[in-house]
């Protein structure tokens, strides 16, 4: 007896199914990418604007210490912020450089 392969031709309905999952997996892929670029897009708009209100705050601070004689908050803030990254990545630096020179 000779070994026959029996194949049979997806139904409509089979081909229809697919069909419609591979529309539905391209449309939602489609609809995540956009939804990322538009994402993406608002971002690196808004970056410059920010820098814009930054600038105009900072400016706007001046202003008015100078004005009034008191010392700006935020470049009090800026300054002890400054010091303490500074103090901790020499602290960083040292230390790994003390671990690097014992092999």
């Amino acid at each position: 007896m000779h070994a026959y392969l029996i194949t049979a031709q997806p139904s409509r309905w089979r081909r229809t199914g697919r069909w419609v999952r591979v529309c539905v997996t391209r449309l939602t892929v489609g609809a995540v990418l956009l939804l990322l670029g538009l994402l993406v897009l608002t971002i690196r708009s808004l970056r410059p604007v920010i820098n814009v209100l930054a600038t105009w705050a900072v400016r706007t601070e001046l202003e008015i210490s100078i004005r009034t004689g008191l010392p700006s908050i935020g470049a009090s803030l800026g300054a002890h912020l400054t010091e303490a990254f500074v103090r901790e990545f020499h602290k960083g630096w040292n230390s790994k450089a003390k671990e690097g020179s014992h092999r």
